[in-house]
């Protein structure tokens, strides 16, 4: 219930602070992100899958030198391994791992949704409602490569790409799989115009479809590549389904908002460097419908497909209207506001009550009192 109890918090502070204000930003943030990172923190160490796991790395490096910490045989990478080093200088309790982590992951989360969002109210409820906060509670490594990345959005935004390359390689060090990351300069140098979605579109759907069909021997193939994959069998459940075809309905109503409406163009307009934002989050959305297709016959592929998860946090905050809005006179709340909350509601209930056994172990949630 510690899930529904934060969730309807949010909704409930988003009601007292009806004016959109940088105040009432900065009031709903803070406190939500709080709240985030204290049930985090306060969890036990059985909540989530892996956490446990990275409890005994932890142990196992307390206490080594930094030398000794990086020559350490570990399923880990060097970053995360540093970092139980640094916090075992100052103490031999897990539990802090557990929080000071859950501070630079949450933290990190809120801070860039303050930042970047164009809705962070939005933003911060579907962080809880799209089940990607529970996810955070199991995948650590990850989820710290995800809020050290996040950093790194200012700088895509800008267009200084060294100090962006030097933040994703950072974030590598503590979950490699980031490096995907490293290809975001590259989808900034195409822009996606109304025009160009002629045939980019029959172009994913073409892309998704095969690999929909013939993921096993792209994977065997891959897998040849790189031999020290080799070993992942197949994997797949019908849940797999339910995320490509939720990832692919939401990409497609963000299309129908930002190309095929009046309101598209000024929704996520071109910057003054010309940092096109509409055209790199469109992209990264069909690369996403792509990656979903291939992960519904090779489950492990989820891993991947989190990053591009991430993105709804972007993407349905700049294209769903404000919860309040003037009109003729008096406040409004808008249909089409309502029912994407409602389905993302519906989403997170289904995930809950109805996943909650697979999800990570993230549930049910245990103070580590």
């Amino acid at each position: 219930m510690g899930y529904v109890c934060i969730l309807a918090l949010m909704a409930v502070l988003r009601v007292f602070l009806r004016e959109d204000t940088r105040r009432n930003r900065r009031i709903f943030c803070v406190v939500s992100g709080l709240l985030l990172i204290a049930f985090s923190a306060l969890r036990h160490p059985t909540v989530g899958r892996d956490t446990a796991s990275f409890i005994d790395v932890f142990l196992k490096v307390e206490g080594r030198d930094i030398l000794d910490v990086l020559q350490f045989s570990s399923w880990t990478e060097p970053g995360f391994r540093l970092l139980c080093a640094l916090i075992g200088l100052f103490t031999k309790n897990g539990q802090w791992l557990i929080v000071l982590t859950s501070v630079i992951i949450h933290g990190s989360v809120t801070y860039f949704l303050y930042r970047h969002a164009k809705n962070p109210y939005l933003g911060l409820f579907l962080y809880m409602a799209l089940m990607i906060y529970p996810l955070y509670l199991c995948i650590m490594r990850q989820a710290l490569a995800v809020a050290i990345f996040l950093f790194a959005y200012g700088f895509l935004k800008k267009k200084k790409w060294l100090p962006y390359v030097l933040i994703v390689l950072l974030a590598a060090t503590f979950h490699t799989s980031v490096l995907i990351f490293l290809a975001c300069p590259f989808l900034t140098l195409l822009r996606v115009t109304r025009k160009r979605l002629r045939w980019l579109l029959p172009a994913t759907g073409v892309l998704a479809v095969i690999c929909l069909i013939f993921v096993r021997p792209i994977i065997t193939f891959a897998q040849r590549l790189f031999p020290k994959y080799a070993d992942y069998e197949p994997t797949t459940f019908l849940a797999l389904y339910g995320f490509f075809a939720f990832f692919l309905v939401v990409t497609v109503y963000g299309l129908f908002r930002l190309y095929l409406t009046s309101e598209g163009d000024t929704l996520l307009p071109v910057q003054e460097n010309g940092f096109d934002e509409r055209s790199f989050l469109t992209l990264m959305m069909l690369l996403g419908v792509v990656l979903a297709a291939m992960m519904t016959g090779f489950g492990q592929l989820q891993r991947l497909f989190h990053y591009f998860e991430l993105f709804y946090l972007l993407w349905l905050p700049a294209i769903v209207p404000p919860l309040f809005c003037e009109k003729k006179g008096r406040v409004a709340v808008p249909i089409e506001t309502m029912l994407v909350l409602g389905v993302a509601v519906a989403y997170f209930l289904v995930l809950l009550f109805l996943r909650s056994g697979l999800w990570y172990d993230a549930m049910p949630y245990r103070f580590f009192w």
